[in-house]
């Protein structure tokens, strides 16, 4: 999988919900886990216009506690779907986990200014966000090596069925 991402900023602020914000909750009780699917959903109710318009190899910027509430997976599959990324200020631990197993890159602590529309490029192997319309960049601390490998094998049960498979080979 490759970890630069080059294309455009998608911006939300701070305290973005998971259910209702990232994703409606009815996906949730539908139980739909296609990204697909998933992925003409995605800030329906924020920027109706993004799951039409995002490209693969966008980033979604977020500013703190980005996907509060429960950790349910099914907005981060639709990230997953549309082939973006995403830098955050701050997500809480189940939210972190769920966008992990969802397989999408995620980089923590971001204070770089983006708007949408800005061009940009993060290599989330690295840690190195730029936003190019503004000639601004920072260093985050990359995700560790485990992490990249879940998310880099597409989510945490395509992980899981790498390592089975491995481990009945040998």
């Amino acid at each position: 999988m490759d970890f630069h991402y080059q294309g455009r900023a998608w911006a939300f602020g701070d305290d973005i919900a998971n259910d209702g914000g990232i994703m409606p909750l009815k996906f949730v009780l539908e139980q739909q886990y296609d990204p697909k699917i998933l992925s003409k959903h995605v800030f329906s109710r924020l920027m109706p216009t993004l799951a039409q318009e995002a490209k693969p190899g966008d980033v979604i910027f977020g500013g703190r506690n980005f996907g509060y509430g429960n950790p349910h997976v099914q907005g981060f599959l639709g990230l997953k779907g549309l082939g973006v990324g995403l830098v955050v200020g701050s997500i809480s631990r189940g939210p972190f986990r769920a966008c992990i197993n969802a397989g999408v890159p995620v980089l923590t602590g971001s204070k770089v200014v983006v708007q949408t529309g800005d061009e940009i490029e993060v290599d989330f192997k690295e840690g190195v966000v730029k936003n190019t319309s503004r000639d601004e960049h920072e260093q985050l601390e990359p995700l560790n090596a485990l992490l990249m490998e879940i998310v880099s094998a597409g989510g945490g049960l395509a992980y899981t069925k790498q390592r089975l498979q491995s481990q009945m080979a040998s």
